[in-house]
C-alpha cells in the first residue's frame, strides 16, 4: 500500500473499476455513447488531479488492484477561485457530450455537502478492479481505518450504490440525511458518516 501521484494509474484502476457496472457512471456516460471510455477517463483525470493538487491523497495497493482518494475537510490552504474555474474548464474540454452531467455530478456533491460534520477525510473515490478479490478490499478498507485513526479524522463519502452502502456499513458509516437524486434518473448517491474516534458530540 503506498500513496501515489501517478495519475495514469490512479485513472486506469477508477476506469477500470467503474466503467461497466457503476450506477453512477451509466448515468453520467449512459452505454453507447460514443468514446465513453475516453471520456470517463478526462472526467476522473480532471477530478483526480484537481484533489491531488490541493491536498487530496491517493493511495493505491501495490499491485495496482485498488485505489482510494480523499481529501481533507478543511485544507490549510483555500482553494483559488480561478483554480475551481480551470477544473471546470478541465472538465468541459475532456468529456465530449458528456459535458453537462459531468458538471451537473460536481454541482450535485458540493451543494449537498455537509458543513456540520466534525473533522473528517472525505473519501471522494473508492475503487476495485473487477478481476481483483475481497483480499484487495480489505486492504483498502483496513489502510482507509489506520489512516483515519492516525490522524483522528472521521469519513465522508457518497455511496454510489445500495450494494456499495452496504459495504461502508461493515466499515461502521451510517446513511446520513436524504439520497442525492441525479437528473432524469432513478440512481441516488447515499451519503455516509462515520465520526472521529471517541467523538462524543
Amino acid at each position: 500500500m503506498k500513496t501515489s501521484t501517478d495519475l495514469d494509474v490512479i485513472v486506469d484502476i477508477l476506469t477500470a473499476a467503474f466503467l461497466e457496472d457503476d450506477p453512477v457512471v451509466r448515468w453520467l456516460i449512459p452505454p453507447g455513447t460514443p468514446e465513453r471510455e475516453r471520456h470517463l477517463r478526462g472526467f476522473l483525470r480532471a477530478w483526480v488531479k484537481f484533489m491531488l493538487d490541493h491536498e487530496g491523497t491517493a493511495i493505491v495497493t501495490s499491485d495496482h488492484g485498488g485505489v482510494i482518494v480523499w481529501e481533507p475537510y478543511e485544507r490549510k490552504t483555500p482553494i483559488p477561485p480561478e483554480d475551481d474555474e480551470a477544473f471546470l474548464a478541465d472538465i468541459s474540454a475532456s468529456t465530449g457530450p458528456a459535458e453537462k452531467r459531468c458538471l451537473q455530478l460536481i454541482e450535485l456533491l458540493d451543494t449537498h455537502y455537509p458543513d456540520d460534520l466534525p473533522p473528517h477525510g472525505h473519501v471522494a473515490l473508492a475503487a476495485v478492479r473487477p478481476d481483483r478479490g475481497m483480499e484487495v478490499r480489505t486492504a483498502l478498507t483496513d489502510e482507509l481505518v489506520r489512516l483515519s485513526l492516525s490522524l483522528d479524522l472521521g469519513g465522508y463519502c457518497e455511496a454510489s450504490s445500495e450494494r456499495n452502502a452496504l459495504l461502508w456499513e461493515r466499515l461502521g458509516m451510517k446513511r446520513r440525511g436524504e439520497p442525492i437524486r441525479l437528473p432524469e434518473s432513478d440512481v441516488a448517491l447515499i451519503p455516509m458518516f462515520i465520526p472521529p474516534p471517541g467523538y462524543q458530540g
